[in-house]
């Protein structure tokens, strides 16, 4: 019996016996209609006759329209919740993985085997107790930004990215034909991501790398390529913005300039561990602040080494950090400006400027790409022989004119 018909009766029933209580005279022996709704049981005062869950019996039912009594379709169609998972997990699935995320220790990262395949799981700290998360002290929003980036820092992460030889190569090749000038940063790219898949790794990293070239030749483009491409988020660090290294480890509380990280910002917004930082302008790092380093590059160091690198001190959390799975991306444009100690720890690639004949080059692939005018491939191929052009960030802004010329709507 649906709760449908249940309803339906019980609404009517208790309507009838209304109306002839109104009606009657006051003689207890004058005949009643007999009531739908089973007799109270002795002792329950706990019984409701309108709890709609109570059972009807047969008798009663017959006194139901037959469509009340009709089949009012399968259970699936009257309850249309359904477990839907992105990821095609079952519910046993999700919950192996929920008990290895909460098995996770710092410094051991964890993979769970899954139908949609491994995924490693990332401690970025300890875990913090009530204790921990409250220290500090304090009352005002600052206190409240604290402990609540100290509970995000706690959840663990995802390693994620192309895990195998094929799809990293498939990542390469795609890099290559839209920048052949850095075929020796895609090498090594390719060289190192395919070392940390032999010793184990099921998720996408490199070691530090150093691209030095001039200005203009897209270094920051093909970072920004290699993140859609890998599926990875981005930190970017500008060196010719900061003014200190809080970006790096945050600052203490009894500055002025307290704040967290970026690093640790991005980390919590992404919810991955092993995103791609890109440190723009390296060669230009400035630090204003007292007692600062001579040289603010070098403050880089820890995150450079994995030995270091698993444990860098968050200075406005207070706490450690396991920073070894960042994949950083060094950018600058004069290598001796960057220190020798920082050097020693990337691998360092330096591109020569673009010749016409790249820059022309270059410039058909992206006409073709862009699908505008093919007669504009001459145009530019004469700007680059005759000095024009001289660097990929021009051609670019030619590129973009162009296609903003095509696009523009027509006036008649």
């Amino acid at each position: 019996m649906t709760k449908i018909a249940k309803n339906q009766k019980m609404l009517r029933s208790g309507s009838d016996d209304e109306a002839n209580d109104a009606s009657g005279d006051g003689n207890d022996a004058a005949p009643k209609p007999a009531s739908n709704f089973k007799p109270r049981p002795y002792g329950d005062e706990d019984f409701d006759p309108l709890d709609l869950a109570n059972a009807l019996t047969d008798y009663e039912q017959e006194d139901l329209h037959p469509s009340a009594l009709a089949d009012q379709g399968d259970e699936e169609s009257l309850n249309p919740w359904r477990w839907f998972h992105p990821d095609g997990l079952s519910l046993e699935d999700v919950d192996r993985q929920d008990r290895a995320i909460s098995t996770v220790q710092m410094g051991k990262p964890r993979t769970v085997f899954l139908p949609s395949g491994p995924t490693t799981y990332l401690r970025l700290t300890d875990p913090l107790t009530k204790d921990t998360i409250s220290a500090g002290g304090g009352e005002g929003a600052e206190h409240q930004q604290r402990a609540r980036l100290k509970v995000e820092a706690d959840t663990p992460v995802k390693l994620i990215g192309p895990a195998t030889e094929h799809a990293i190569d498939e990542v390469i090749s795609s890099l290559f034909a839209r920048a052949p000038a850095f075929a020796a940063f895609l090498q090594a790219l390719r060289d190192s991501s395919h070392l940390a898949l032999m010793r184990g790794a099921n998720y996408f990293h490199f070691r530090p790398l150093l691209i030095v070239s001039p200005p203009g030749m897209g270094k920051s483009t093909i970072v920004r390529l290699l993140a859609e491409a890998t599926g990875l988020p981005i930190i970017h660090l500008d060196g010719s913005t900061m003014m200190t290294t809080v970006d790096l480890t945050g600052g203490d509380s009894v500055f002025r300039s307290s704040r967290p990280s970026a690093i640790l910002q991005g980390l919590i917004q992404h919810g991955v561990g092993n995103p791609i930082a890109a440190f723009d302008e390296i060669d230009k790092l400035a630090d204003v602040s007292r007692g600062a380093r001579e040289n603010p590059a070098e403050s880089l160091l820890p995150f450079l080494e994995p030995r270091t690198a698993s444990r860098v001190r968050e200075h406005f959390l207070q706490i450690d950090l396991d920073l070894r799975f960042l994949n950083w991306v060094l950018l600058g444009n004069d290598l001796d400006k960057v220190p020798r100690t920082v050097r020693d720890r990337c691998k360092v690639i330096q591109i020569p400027p673009l010749t016409p004949k790249d820059l022309a080059a270059v410039a058909e692939t992206e006409v073709l790409r862009r699908h505008l005018e093919p007669e504009l491939i001459a145009e530019l191929t004469r700007a680059c022989a005759k000095g024009q052009i001289k660097s990929l960030r021009k051609l670019n802004k030619a590129l973009d004119a162009a296609e903003a010329t095509l696009r523009r709507p027509r006036l008649h």
